[in-house]
C-alpha cells in the first residue's frame, strides 16, 4: 500500500488552531480530525482536505497544490456539493474562531443564517443577500495562481449565492425579523461609487445591478415591514456585525471588521478580517452598540416606516440623478404580494 505524505497533518500542527477549532471552522468531526492526527488515515477525502484548508484560509491554488500531494485531481464543480455538506455541520460555540475574507466568509454566512432566528445588523448598506449574484460575483477575489483554479472559486461562490437564497426565503416563509442600521454617510459612499456620475460612466452595468440591489432591499420593506426594517442612523457605528438568532439563548456574533479602503495586493488574502464568537461578555458589547444604534433612530422613522426609508433612498438618489430610476426597478417587484428580487 502507498504511504501518502502527512501534508494535511502537518500543516494543522503549525496552525493556531487547535482540532476543535478546526472542526467547527470547516464541519469536520473531531472524531475524523483525531484519526487523521493519529496517523490513522493514510489518504484523507479529497472533500475532507479541502474543507480543512478552507477552514485554515488557504486560496484555492494553494489546495490544489496540497491535493496533488495524495494523487487527487484540482478542485472541480462536482466537488462543491460535498464541500457545502461539511459546511452545514460547522458550529460556532463558545470562544472565538478567527474570520477571514472571502470563500471562508460566504460559507461562515451559510452556516450562520443556517441557524435561523431573528438577525440584526450593523453595516454601510443593506444586506448582501439582497445583491443580485451577478453584481455579488463582480467583487474582487484574492489572487489564484491559474484559471482552473479561478473559475472554481467563482463557481463555489455561486453554489454559495444560491443556499444562501434559500435559507433566506425560508427565513421569510417563518417570519423571522431582520433590522439593518446604516450609518448615512457610509451609505452616501456607498452611493456615489456604485451609482454616481463617475460608476455610471465607467460601469453603466454594475450601476444598473446596484439598482436592483437597492430595489430588492426596498421592496422587502415596503411589503413586510415588521419583519424587515432598515434604519438610515446619523450616527457612524464603530463596528460593522451580525448577530444571528439575536433574540434566542446563544446569539451568535460575526465581526467582520470594518475595511474601509481597498489595496490592490496579493496579501489581501491573509487579511485577519475579524472573529466569530457566541461568548456572552462579548455579545453584551455588541448589544451595547446596538442599544447606540437604536438611539440614533429619529422617532419619524419608526412611526411612518417603511414609507420613511423609501422617502429617504430617494432624496440621496436624486442627488445622482437616480431617483426615477430607482422607482422604475421597484415598480415589478411590488405588482406581487409574493416575495420577488432581482
Amino acid at each position: 500500500m502507498r504511504l501518502f505524505p502527512q501534508t494535511v497533518q502537518n500543516i494543522i500542527a503549525r496552525s493556531d488552531l487547535n482540532p476543535n477549532n478546526i472542526s467547527q471552522a470547516s464541519g469536520i468531526s473531531n472524531a475524523y480530525l483525531a484519526k487523521l492526527l493519529k496517523g490513522n488515515i493514510n489518504r484523507p477525502g479529497k472533500d475532507k482536505i479541502a474543507s480543512i484548508l478552507i477552514a485554515l484560509n488557504y486560496t484555492i491554488s494553494e489546495i490544489n497544490r496540497i491535493l496533488c500531494d495524495y494523487d487527487y485531481q484540482p478542485l472541480h464543480v462536482n466537488d462543491i456539493p460535498a464541500l457545502l455538506k461539511n459546511n452545514r455541520s460547522r458550529r460556532i460555540i463558545g470562544g472565538n474562531l478567527p474570520q477571514y475574507d472571502h470563500i471562508y466568509f460566504d460559507l461562515l454566512l451559510v452556516a450562520l443564517e443556517r441557524i435561523g432566528g431573528n438577525k440584526i445588523l450593523v453595516k454601510n448598506r443593506p444586506s448582501g443577500v439582497f445583491m443580485p449574484h451577478e453584481l455579488y460575483l463582480m467583487k474582487e477575489y484574492p489572487y489564484e495562481a491559474n484559471d482552473e483554479s479561478a473559475v472554481f472559486r467563482y463557481n463555489l461562490t455561486r453554489q454559495i449565492l444560491h443556499e444562501r437564497s434559500e435559507i433566506f426565503q425560508k427565513s421569510i416563509a417563518l417570519a423571522y425579523t431582520s433590522d439593518t442600521y446604516i450609518c448615512v454617510s457610509c451609505l452616501e459612499e456607498y452611493l456615489l461609487r456604485n451609482i454616481g456620475r463617475r460608476a455610471r460612466q465607467d460601469q453603466p452595468h454594475r450601476c444598473r445591478l446596484s439598482l436592483k440591489y437597492l430595489a430588492n432591499a426596498l421592496s422587502l420593506s415596503l411589503k413586510r415591514p415588521q419583519e424587515h426594517r432598515i434604519y438610515i442612523i446619523e450616527r457612524c457605528p464603530y463596528f460593522h456585525f451580525m448577530i444571528q438568532d439575536a433574540d434566542g439563548t446563544t446569539p451568535k456574533v460575526s465581526y467582520p471588521g470594518r475595511k474601509l479602503h481597498a489595496f490592490n495586493n496579493e496579501f489581501d488574502k491573509r487579511m485577519l478580517e475579524g472573529f466569530t464568537t457566541d461568548l456572552p461578555h462579548i455579545v453584551a458589547h455588541f448589544r451595547h452598540e446596538i442599544d447606540m444604534c437604536r438611539g440614533a433612530v429619529a422617532e419619524e422613522w419608526t412611526t411612518d416606516f417603511p414609507m420613511s426609508l423609501h422617502r429617504c433612498l430617494l432624496s440621496m438618489l436624486e442627488r445622482h440623478g437616480m431617483a426615477e430610476a430607482l422607482e422604475e426597478e421597484v415598480a415589478p417587484l411590488m405588482e406581487s404580494e409574493k416575495i420577488l428580487f432581482y
